[in-house]
């Protein structure tokens, strides 16, 4: 008998681990995943809307550049006008509701919340309608093309897909690559410094570069390119012909770049204080770019910082 209870003992962990098993649905296959409303092709979008009651942005897609038609035009991302359409292609039937419904009221959708549409250059357009939130939390009720069917989708789909107009939007006003620059020169309200790379044929954080005549490591060099290349936006731009005092700034900011051909460029960036802003503009640029003056009070205090504390 003894003999037996080691047996005995494995048999009882073995269906008390199949019960287990079982009650956690171990077993059971899972439902296939629901497959995508559409696939469309980026080069193959002419453009598209978003629209929320009275607010409609609209892009266009022409030789592979994008532009805002409404609300208004905006200097925009090299990325976001291109990735909605990923988060388009990415929409899915979380579950059908109604197959057929005789009211389409009751959902929200007549008419609808929120749509979004896809214009192709064939002609051809794919409208996702929103409507409503759904009893349970984190779904809303939505309708795809001239289909009835009413299903919901996720509020982190409908999150991806409901931009504004400034999610578009460029909000850095410098952009650097930071291997080419080969001086950064900065002067706010008379204050002024020189960042001169010492080794162009190094990269940027292994070179040595000089502030004025004191060495700089180019670990800590990176800590102004840094400063320089973050500063950031969260206003709509404008025309920078819109700004008033360009042409006498408190800031300017100079960079000195070489190509791969060796030719250096300079480039130059002005900016006009503006309550607590600083509007900044590319000398000859389109656009203007409110940045909070506290940023840029920080990278014209940079040079007065001592090594451990660049960042």
């Amino acid at each position: 008998m003894k003999r037996l209870i080691p047996t005995m003992i494995l048999v009882i962990l073995c269906i008390g681990g199949f019960w287990f098993a079982s009650s956690k649905d171990f077993f059971k296959e899972k439902p296939p995943e629901a497959p995508a409303l559409v696939n469309v092709k980026k080069e193959e979008v002419a453009g598209y809307t978003i629209k929320k009651g009275d607010t409609v942005i609209e892009l266009q897609q022409k030789d592979g550049g994008w532009t805002m038609i409404r609300p208004s035009a905006i200097p925009l991302n090299a990325v976001q006008p291109a990735g909605w359409i990923d988060s388009f292609n990415a929409v899915k039937k979380d579950k059908i509701v109604d197959e057929n419904p005789s009211d389409l009221t009751q959902f929200g959708l007549n008419p609808p919340a929120q749509e979004f549409s896809i214009k192709l250059t064939n002609g051809t357009t794919h409208t996702l309608s929103v409507g409503s939130p759904v009893a349970v939390q984190g779904y809303y009720y939505a309708k795809f093309g001239g289909s009835p069917e009413v299903f919901q989708i996720s509020e982190s789909t409908l999150t991806s897909l409901a931009k504004q107009q400034i999610d578009f939007m460029e909000k850095r006003p410098i952009q650097l690559n930071y291997e080419q620059v080969r001086a950064l020169s900065v002067d706010w309200k008379g204050h002024k410094w020189t960042l001169t790379k010492s080794e162009p044929d190094k990269k940027s954080y292994e070179a040595n570069w000089k502030l004025g005549d004191k060495e700089v490591k180019g670990v800590d060099a990176s800590g102004y390119l840094d400063k320089t290349a973050f500063l950031s936006t969260e206003q709509l731009a404008k025309p920078a012909s819109e700004v008033k005092g360009l042409a006498q700034p408190e800031l300017r900011i100079e960079i000195q770049t070489a190509g791969e051909d060796g030719k250096e460029t300079s480039t130059v960036y002005v900016g006009k204080v503006e309550n607590d802003n600083v509007w900044i503009a590319k000398q000859g640029g389109e656009w203007a770019f409110a940045v909070p003056a506290s940023a840029i009070q920080e990278l014209a205090d940079k040079d007065k910082e001592a090594p451990a504390e660049q960042k």
